[in-house]
């Protein structure tokens, strides 16, 4: 395989030649896909890795140079990660003495195929001088590493200098035999994938690298910051990749995911990480920068947040947004899940508005920044009746900042916020659907100027954009908007008091008021 360097370390060029190892596996990539049975797939999170992004990946290590190897592969599918790997040391001017493979699969179906991978490999590499041999190990990863990593007397604790790993994605539960496993091993994580990158974190020779492709969704929320207290405590990032197009990395399995690509080593932060993007699969307009590692978690975020500020547009965000130091606990605002789950409380729920009923408010009800209630002929009910049952999910009538929790990946706005005015309705309580993010005051309405300034400043351009450096998805969770920062409610004040319509300003106005009154006031 040919190679370029540029500022962002090596990626493959375009002249890449047919008969590779990384096209031979990818197309046994392909006949495999044919017949991997749905329900098997689904079970163990199997997503192949493309020939283009395998080799990106293994264009990505930057100590290939030691005379022995020791490459750890872990769900390796049909080894186009291996294969991809392979490739590059051969094409190297001194290219290492040995390499020894270790790849995992339990599918039997893959095993085989994979079988023929390494053998290629191994046939490749002695043509370019290098002794290579593998092992192919039909076990759990999870389990098999879990047990190294736990320790005893018969148990071999083996160290790998490289890993390259298309981890499988799903959730862990809770009392299932991978997580006790990984627990005895000191590993908190919810995710097969975080699983499998943390195990191979921790088998990793001191200065060894690790390149993984994983979902985006790591990089922020409770859930995660286990895992990613193991990655960013035991590793330093080298770069991140974001693939700009969610379908590009697994279109041939019908994913549409947000992935990232990460390159970390075992060894101490460095002050400069590289962040680059591609829009494309064949990544010959990639774009990259340097930037400040506290660029992308801030030293004073015990969340460990991960940003991703791919533009210098972006940093420049970061810096402005960060400028704002005030939670929502500083300003004694909550923000909560909508309590109204319509399933559970369906016998009382209605799409008129009966005499006994309260306002049942959903997302379908926001329109240009504020609650339209009720929406007659819409698809959503618009009242829950008000019995000792249901009062309980309910919330006194007042001032509420809403915002909603889903939005669709075509939207240019993750963030959308709207008020709640108690005086559009005559009602002494209230019910929020389980789709909205709902600000309150200790299970109170807020005062009207700040649940004003507040959805003004949520529905700023500065604060969408900040939101989308952290957060892939499309969901916009009660925890996300507990992360963000936010200005003194003496400038939500103020900025409250600008808001002088029922309807919000159009965004141009948006944007202006929220510079004018926040970050003026910030500087």
């Amino acid at each position: 395989m040919t190679v370029i360097l540029n500022e962002s370390g090596y990626f493959p060029s375009s002249s890449t030649h047919k008969t590779t190892l990384s096209s031979n596996a990818d197309s046994r990539r392909l006949k495999a896909l044919a017949y991997l049975v749905p329900t098997t797939k689904s079970e163990l999170g199997q997503f192949m890795t493309p020939a283009t992004i395998a080799e990106f990946m293994a264009s990505m290590f930057t100590d290939i140079s030691q005379p022995e190897i020791a490459l750890l592969d872990p769900g390796a599918g049909v080894g186009s990660l291996t294969a991809a790997f392979i490739q590059r040391l051969c094409s190297e001017a001194r290219p290492p003495q040995r390499v020894s493979v270790t790849a995992y699969e339990i599918d039997t179906h893959l095993a085989d195929t994979l079988r023929l991978t390494l053998d290629d490999c191994v046939k490749v590499a002695k043509d370019a001088g290098i002794q290579l041999t593998y092992r192919l190990l039909q076990r759990d990863f999870i389990e098999h590493a879990s047990e190294a990593l736990e320790g005893g007397l018969f148990v071999e604790r083996p160290t790998y200098t490289h890993v390259i790993t298309n981890p499988p994605y799903k959730k862990i539960q809770s009392v299932s035999a991978h997580r006790k496993s990984l627990r005895r091993a000191g590993i908190e994580v919810t995710n097969l994938y975080a699983a499998f990158v943390a195990l191979a974190v921790k088998l990793l020779d001191i200065n060894g690298e690790l390149v993984a492709i994983t979902p985006r969704s790591f990089a922020n929320g409770p859930y995660f910051l286990p895992f990613r207290r193991i990655l960013l405590s035991e590793t330093s990032i080298c770069q991140i990749h974001v693939l700009e197009t969610r379908d590009v990395a697994f279109r041939d399995d019908e994913v549409l995911q947000e992935n990232i690509i990460y390159h970390v080593s075992k060894a101490v932060q460095a002050p400069q990480v590289v962040i680059s993007t591609s829009k494309g699969s064949d990544f010959q307009s990639l774009n990259s920068r340097q930037v400040h590692f506290r660029d992308i978690i801030h030293p004073d975020n015990a969340e460990l947040t991960i940003h991703l500020p791919v533009l210098n547009e972006d940093a420049e965000i970061v810096r402005r947004i960060k400028k704002l130091t005030h939670s929502l606990n500083d300003l004694g605002i909550t923000v909560s899940t909508g309590p109204v789950v319509e399933f559970r409380l369906r016998p009382f729920v209605h799409k008129d508005v009966p005499p006994s009923s309260v306002p049942l408010i959903y997302p379908a009800h926001f329109r240009k920044g504020t609650v339209v209630w009720p929406k007659p002929n819409g698809k959503k009910p618009n009242s829950l009746d008000d019995l000792t049952a249901t009062r309980k999910w309910l919330l006194p009538n007042g001032f509420y900042t809403l915002t909603r929790r889903f939005s669709s990946k075509e939207e240019k706005r993750r963030i959308v916020a709207a008020i709640f005015d108690p005086a559009n309705v005559a009602s002494e309580w209230v019910g929020f659907e389980n789709h909205l993010n709902v600000f309150h005051s200790k299970g109170h309405g807020l005062s009207a100027l700040v649940a004003r300034g507040l959805s003004l400043y949520l529905n700023s351009t500065i604060v969408d954009k900040f939101f989308r450096l952290f957060n892939g998805h499309t969901q916009v969770n009660a925890t996300d908007l507990r992360a963000l920062p936010y200005p003194s409610q003496d400038v939500l004040i103020m900025l409250g008091e600008k808001l002088d319509s029922v309807e919000l300003p159009s965004q141009e106005v948006i944007d202006e008021l929220v510079e004018r009154v926040v970050f003026f006031q910030s500087k």
